[in-house]
């Protein structure tokens, strides 16, 4: 088989290569009955694809990108061409009239934004996931994948198609467990994030606040000394935001914080 020469060429503005035939993200395998297989293929940024001639009767072909990107392969060789990080479609045909195209595409981005990372329930847990996530302007999130434990199918616990991304545990048992939320794009790209929580522990009882000072004063009891709690506030009792982050020093202490303008709830959370 036929090695590939560290040859460079440009193709509208962007840099492509040849590579060594070593290794590639994706393959696409030519014959003079079937044409290209498979025509479309989607990799990541700076990603290579394989090309092979396999045809058994001995014809030879060229892939040609534009008039200044194109290579020949003779039968049964192959060779791997590496794309650029800027994505886009790369539109290709072999010199017998088949076409085809290399799509490179970048991955979706995805952000668990409720509850915050080692997060503290009293058990049993009932609380409700949130997510952001976005993609680029040349195509979607098609999905978000909600997990609780290893992220197995097992432990699904929502697929949400459309935003607001969330999803609902209801009287979760004490423990530890691991959230993961998974975002899909339209070609199949995937990203995931994850956060760590805790079910399970004393109860820390956020008691009616005061006003002394010019300021809200919470007082808090339940607590673990050395253990630090964060003060979250919401207008909406479902996005909340951290107020306030304090050390622990006993099982009670009183939080401060300024009055903020419109109603709004307050909760502690106890990290791990």
């Amino acid at each position: 088989m036929k090695r590939g020469i560290a040859t460079l060429l440009t193709i509208t503005g962007l840099l492509l290569s040849f590579a060594p035939q070593v290794r590639a993200d994706a393959a696409v395998y030519w014959d003079s009955d079937n044409g290209f297989n498979p025509a479309t293929v989607v990799i990541g940024p700076g990603g290579m694809v394989a090309f092979w001639n396999y045809d058994p009767y001995g014809f030879d072909m060229t892939v040609t990108f534009n008039s200044s990107f194109s290579f020949y392969l003779s039968q049964y060789s192959g060779q791997g061409v590496i794309f650029p990080s800027q994505p886009g479609v790369y539109n290709y045909h072999s010199n017998w009239g088949e076409n085809g195209a290399v799509i490179v595409n970048l991955p979706p981005s995805v952000t668990i934004t409720n509850p915050l990372n080692n997060a503290v329930f009293p058990a049993p847990a009932t609380f409700t996931i949130e997510a952001g996530a976005s993609d680029t302007a040349d195509d979607y999130v098609s999905d978000v994948q909600f997990f609780l434990g290893t992220g197995d199918s097992t432990n699904a616990l929502a697929d949400v198609y459309n935003a607001p991304y969330t999803a609902t545990v209801t009287d979760l048992a004490a423990g530890t467990y691991v959230v993961l939320a998974v975002a899909t794009d339209s070609r199949g790209a995937q990203a995931t994030n994850a956060i760590t929580l805790t079910v399970g522990g004393a109860v820390v009882n956020l008691l009616a606040p005061r006003i002394a000072a010019g300021s809200f004063l919470f007082d808090v009891t339940g607590l673990t000394a050395g253990k630090t709690n964060v003060l979250q506030t919401s207008t909406n009792l479902v996005s909340w935001q951290p107020a306030k982050t304090n050390l622990a020093v006993g099982p009670a202490m009183t939080v401060t914080n300024p009055p903020s303008s419109g109603a709004h709830f307050y909760r502690l959370l106890q990290l791990p």
